[in-house]
């Protein structure tokens, strides 16, 4: 019997220098530690050159209390990484105060939230 041990999904795509992650379902430990080890492969084939990062959380449903530490700790390495912005897209407030109080790595980057990715694309654009 195979059994997944992680929850929740993301979706890492890459579009010359914007890497977009589409984040789903609710999350555990594990499956934000696959996710992030995504993220860092597509930043890592950037051989530090600068890049601009898109997260979409619109379909995120939250996750385990330690899943947004691992989410600081990423923001910890994003902020030793060549980032020249983060665009966060989250239409639930409950989930945005979440994110903020949770992770305070995010507080070092130039990171704007949206409720929309359209008008996050448009502000990356501008970068």
């Amino acid at each position: 019997m195979n059994v997944e041990l992680e929850h929740g999904k993301s979706y890492v795509s890459v579009d010359g220098d914007l890497i977009a992650v589409k984040v789903t379902g609710a999350f555990n430990k594990e499956g934000m530690l696959q996710s992030i080890e995504e993220l860092k492969s597509a930043i890592e084939s950037f051989n530090q050159k600068k890049f601009k990062l898109l997260i979409d959380y619109t379909q995120a449903e939250g996750g385990t209390p330690d899943v947004f530490d691992k989410i600081n700790e990423c923001n910890i390495w994003l902020n030793s990484q060549n980032m020249v912005a983060k665009a966060v897209v989250i239409n639930s407030s409950i989930h945005l105060a979440i994110l903020e109080s949770r992770t305070p790595a995010r507080n070092l980057q130039k990171s704007k939230n949206f409720e929309d990715k359209g008008t996050a694309m448009n502000w990356l654009k501008t970068l």
